[in-house]
């Protein structure tokens, strides 16, 4: 058995396999993924399998096999059932267990395996690939179904709550782009609104405070007197070092004389990766973090000199 999901849509299959032979297959579909979730699907799956089994005609001696490649599914038989989809997992019990009670007089043994993806059993890739299809709409006839599939399944409330924390977010990241600072991130990097630059701040060379600076740098709320000004912090503009009228981000990271010899470390990094030196590169390539907080540092024009080794 296998859930799937595609397409925006769940769905979950079971095949039967008998000495080799594919014998019977039952499609179930969910619904959207915005009410369901692949648990419950894989879940299903294993409802559907013990359904095939239960209705086969064959009597005395007998083994079975359920093949799940989801351990999370496997688990939720030793939970308190108290977690959105558990409702599925007693089902099933339920199903084992009538299953069991019905073979009483024969010996039939039923086991329930774990299977890495879809390699090694016969029949998983099959089940696999019938799994997706349940989950583009294709549903056996409600009469082949176990009883308690064929009514409605409740809506997961977990499902909702991702399905509305991912309309949050892209309506966030749409809002974002938009305005003017996210409009100038994108000129630095395009993956913005994204995890790369935190992961790239996370390196544990990197001290909180140059991090710090350097998201400022992104965001370009730089501590210069340029922008100090702006906001009526300073009251002149002049870059401290050389008495440039105006202390920019461009003219800190790659103009001002002053810091010639420390840049020639981040000209050297930018040759050696065949890179230009550019506002770019410096803030927004993961490769140029380490280089650039130890340009600052050198400066000394934040008072960071010797705190933290970042070479």
């Amino acid at each position: 058995m296998d859930g799937s999901a595609l397409e925006n849509k769940v769905g979950a299959s079971a095949v039967l396999i008998h000495k080799g032979r594919h014998t019977r297959t039952l499609h179930f579909h969910l619904g959207p993924d915005t009410e369901h979730t692949v648990h419950e699907a894989e879940l299903v799956g294993i409802i559907l399998g013990l359904h095939l089994l239960g209705t086969e005609k064959k009597k005395g001696r007998a083994q079975a096999m359920v093949g799940v490649d989801n351990q999370a599914a496997i688990k939720a038989f030793d939970s308190e059932f108290r977690n959105p989809g558990h409702h599925l997992a007693r089902e099933a019990l339920r199903a084992a267990t009538h299953l069991k009670k019905k073979s009483k007089k024969s010996e039939h043994k039923l086991t329930i395996r774990w299977t890495a993806g879809h390699e090694g059993l016969e029949g998983n890739e099959l089940a696999d690939r019938e799994a997706k299809e349940a989950a583009k709409g294709k549903a056996s006839d409600t009469k082949q179904l176990p009883p308690y599939l064929r009514k409605p399944l409740l809506i997961n409330p977990a499902a909702l709550k991702a399905a509305h924390n991912a309309k949050l977010k892209k309506e966030w990241q749409e809002d974002w782009k938009k305005s003017e600072r996210g409009q100038a991130a994108a000129l630095i990097d395009e993956t913005t609104p994204s995890s790369r630059f935190l992961k790239s701040i996370s390196n544990p060379k990197l001290s909180r405070e140059a991090a710090s600076k350097i998201s400022q740098l992104r965001l370009k709320h730089f501590p210069l007197n340029g922008y100090l000004k702006r906001i009526r912090r300073v009251d002149s503009a002049r870059c401290p070092a050389c008495g440039e009228d105006t202390e920019s981000i461009e003219h800190f990271l790659l103009r001002c004389p002053s810091y010639a010899h420390e840049r020639w470390t981040l000209a050297h990094h930018a040759r050696k990766k065949h890179k230009p030196l550019t506002i770019k590169t410096l803030v927004g390539d993961p490769e140029f973090i380490l280089p650039l907080a130890a340009y600052i540092q050198a400066t000394g024009r934040f008072g960071l000199q010797g705190e933290q080794n970042v070479n």
